[in-house]
């Protein structure tokens, strides 16, 4: 081939420069175009349309615009809320989470790399160890006749456990400290326990005891989480036996407070569906065996679950996919079965402020927003709020239930039980409880809940019911 001249080689090289040049700037210009049409079309968007006010996934309101004022503005406070508001609020925000969910699952993202067992150490996933419990102090510890006791109960009640249960080894991740499993074709999302003392539960109930005297007869029923049951056995040295804390409690308990060991008795049932898959709660057929267990613990008739009313919501999908944001619990729902008694017609239900005014007259049994997400306010609409059943017992007995949410299934079962059953939640109450007690003429008193809140902080919350 000709060689070319020098100065034609030059010219060529420099017009070769220049075109570069051009298409540069060009791509330049066309990026920066296309983002401020990116960055408008989002703008629209967000100005545009609705704003959400409520997540079902994460089961809360959202954020609300701050109130202006002079003091917030200069401290800062009031831009962090406004930046809050919109970053929290951000329309469709549910499909946007759910998208990004499906896509991480699509390509083996995970938004959890490390396993916490929930109010203990952090524990190495790569290194599993079972985690021990926490000692009770010098002054509470139980005598050793009730320790060689309460170990020779815990044995028996595992035992019961590994005939009962189904769960084997089986494939599993861990999503912010909450295992996923795969079992049966099914995923359940399970909340691991990393041990307590309850010493503050102890304290607050002996406390009650002492001020109410034996005219008002204590119980004390703790509920279990799943994972007592339904741990994968190649993962059980993450969990702390909770049967054990339960004993261990029930033995620094005042004589006079009878503890109701629920424990054992759901362990005879783990075939069944007495825990949900998709959320942290136990099943309405979990609560009916607790609430059984307390009628024959408080010598009081009790109905047989074939003399209720079923109801199925399906579609059922829980808390547990806000909490672990794994795809696979949102698209494997579960039915929502809920049990109506025979003589729901016969009993008035009233529901109060959290100071006991206010009185409005509504179901204990009703439904709110979407039942596919919302179905366990199924019982009383939710938490903020007291709540009184008159039934059409005639015996002289009044029950109040001190509870957290678990408890909101119990009540129910006992409406061929007691004259009046009163429902307080122990994180929201505003008047002394044993001046209620005492002016409403309750004779039975039942503390109920979850073992995170008998051994966690809101523990601390039932001293505060007993002194405010």
């Amino acid at each position: 081939m000709e060689n070319k001249p020098k100065h034609a080689q030059g010219k060529f090289y420099r017009f070769n420069r220049v075109k570069r040049k051009y298409v540069a700037d060009f791509a330049g210009i066309l990026s920066v175009l296309i983002l401020l049409a990116v960055f408008g079309l989002i703008s629209l968007f967000l100005l545009v349309f609705p704003r959400s006010t409520e997540s079902q996934i994460e089961k809360r309101k959202l954020a609300t615009f701050p109130e202006f004022s002079f003091g917030s503005y200069f401290s800062g406070e009031f831009t962090r809320q406004v930046a809050e508001f919109y970053d929290d609020t951000v329309p469709f925000r549910d499909s946007f989470k759910t998208a990004g969910y499906n896509f991480k699952s699509i390509f083996g993202l995970h938004t959890g790399e490390e396993v916490k067992i929930i109010g203990a150490k952090e524990v190495d996933k790569n290194k599993p160890k079972p985690v021990e419990t926490s000692k009770p102090s010098e002054e509470s510890k139980p005598s050793e006749t009730s320790k060689e006791t309460s170990k020779q109960e815990s044995r028996t009640s595992q035992e019961s456990k590994a005939e009962t249960s189904q769960m084997g080894e089986a494939d599993y991740t861990v999503e912010n400290g909450i295992i996923v499993v795969n079992h049966n074709g099914h995923y359940r999302a399970l909340e691991l326990f990393g041990g307590g003392t309850g010493n503050t539960y102890v304290e607050a109930l002996n406390n009650f005891h002492k001020d109410l005297g034996d005219s008002v007869q204590i119980y004390s029923m703790i509920a279990p989480l799943a994972s007592e049951y339904y741990l994968p056995s190649n993962y059980s040295g993450f969990s702390v036996s909770q049967k054990e804390c339960f004993d261990s409690i029930a033995s620094r308990l005042d004589s006079g407070i009878i503890s109701v060991d629920i424990d054992t008795v759901l362990a005879q049932h783990t075939t069944e569906d007495i825990y949900f898959r998709t959320d942290h709660h136990w099943t309405p057929l979990g609560a009916y065996y607790a609430a059984q267990t307390f009628a024959q613990a408080a010598k009081l008739d009790f109905k047989e679950l074939s003399t209720y009313q079923k109801n199925d919501i399906e579609g059922f999908v829980g808390t547990m996919y806000a909490f672990t944001q794994d795809p696979h619990i949102n698209n494997d729902p579960e039915t929502f079965t809920y049990y109506v008694p025979s003589n729901i017609d016969d009993c008035v239900t009233e529901h109060y402020d959290t100071d006991f005014t206010n009185m409005s007259e509504w179901d204990f049994f009703s439904g709110v927003g979407d039942p596919q997400h919302n179905a366990y306010l199924t019982f009383m609409g939710g938490d903020e709020q007291v709540v009184r059943v008159k039934t059409n017992v005639k015996n002289g007995r009044k029950l109040a239930v001190v509870k957290d949410s678990y408890g909101n299934a119990i009540p129910g079962y006992l409406f061929g039980s007691y004259e009046e059953i009163y429902v307080i939640d122990m994180r929201y109450f505003d008047l002394n409880l044993v001046n209620f007690v005492k002016e409403q003429g309750i004779t039975d008193l039942l503390f109920t809940m979850v073992t995170y809140s008998a051994v966690g902080e809101n523990a601390e919350k039932l001293d505060v019911l007993r002194t405010q």
